[in-house]
């Protein structure tokens, strides 16, 4: 049975193994830890060693002999940190040729070290992964001053080997996201396809739905084409002009004048914005300029304190009339756009022409 201060006991390697330290790259972080450490004690070279169940892998080292330093690690037969993981303790190495515990490690035949002060790298849940050494090629006599400031750097290192990992679990915890995410909106995507074939299914059962169902269906498939925006960005924020594109998409280019600046919108304003536009172009379509072989739209924005002012003004069509009662249109302006999203809508049924305002935050 291994002991629990054996390089190779089960739960020790399980830790070294999540650290995903071993044959990782070189990282500034640690570099600089090695660095510091030969210059703080004047020592030739330093090394961050990992001690795996038959090698030290080194995540840095500074001043080392070829090839170590660039093999970047050393079998157990080399190391004298697999005795510091052993013992858990500090090993001072005054001169490794006056003392037995490592006068016959093949480390001062071939890594030519004769001075060795070495301290553990422990884990919160008191796992030995390995040392922080450094070394020197002549004998000296370590101070209980320079076992202090090893201990302190190696702190340093440990803070930088809990800050990586948190950094890896919130990556992983990120990736878990996206993919539920993606998975959400699909699912989303599937759903509103399935709302609209069961309405497309209701209109040929009873004709007496048409009109209604094909409006309903026109607003779900606003929904489906802004959701398909927010689907290839992810979390990220929608462009107004590809949102715009699309659902003017069906009209003639000719017959709506669009011009704004670049803006970026957060998926939730997006999404209702999208579905005003939809309405606009619908009753444009049915009763408005677009009615008409002469009408014309007019769609422009400004960005400016992240506010997005967009008009739209139609012209050319037949003469407006003010609405006897309140449609979708005026609940989604009103409700949605205007008090949901701390927005403000304006309309003015001119006689020349429909005029809508809108004043929104770009984001939600």
């Amino acid at each position: 049975m291994t002991s629990d201060r054996d390089p190779s006991a089960p739960d020790r390697m399980t830790a070294v193994l999540q650290t995903e330290l071993l044959d990782s790259p070189p990282e500034p972080g640690f570099d600089r830890v090695t660095r510091l450490t030969s210059r703080l004690l004047q020592a030739p070279a330093s090394i961050i060693a990992l001690v795996d169940r038959d090698r030290q892998f080194f995540k840095s080292s500074v001043g080392l002999c070829e090839p170590w330093a660039s093999l970047r690690e050393t079998p157990l037969s080399h190391s004298f940190c697999q005795q510091v993981v052993i013992t858990a303790e500090p090993l001072v190495v005054n001169d490794a040729n006056q003392l037995p515990l490592v006068r016959d490690s093949l480390s001062t035949a071939s890594l030519c070290v004769i001075a060795y002060l070495g301290v553990p790298l422990r884990l919160p849940n008191g796992e030995v992964i390995g040392a922080l050494c450094a070394i020197d090629y002549v004998p000296r006599t370590w101070t209980d001053d320079d076992i202090a400031q090893l201990t302190e750097l190696s702190e340093i290192v440990m803070d930088e080997i809990a800050l990586r990992t948190e950094n890896a679990r919130r990556r992983t915890i990120e990736q878990h996201q996206r993919v539920l995410v993606h998975e959400l909106n699909h699912r989303v995507k599937n759903t509103l396809a399935l709302v609209d074939s069961v309405i497309a299914l209701s209109i040929r059962a009873d004709a007496g739905l048409a009109e209604f169902g094909e409006v309903l269906r026109g607003r779900i498939a606003a929904l489906t084409r802004s959701h398909a925006l927010a689907l290839d960005r992810g979390r990220e924020a929608i462009a107004l002009d590809e949102l715009v594109r699309a659902e003017l998409a069906p009209l003639q280019p000719d017959r709506v004048a669009v011009d704004g600046p670049a803006v970026q919108l957060a998926p939730g304003v997006a999404l209702y914005l999208s579905m005003g536009l939809h309405e606009l172009v619908t009753n444009a379509v049915k009763y408005g300029a677009l009615s008409t072989d002469d009408g014309r739209v007019a769609l422009s924005w400004s960005h400016a304190d992240d506010r997005l002012r967009l008009s739209w003004h139609e012209n050319g069509g037949p003469p407006v009339t003010p609405p006897t009662r309140n449609g979708f249109g005026s609940l989604l302006f009103e409700r949605i756009l205007g008090a949901a999203l701390k927005g403000e809508v304006t309309r003015d049924f001119a006689t020349d022409g429909l005029k809508v305002g809108f004043d929104l935050p770009v984001a939600s």
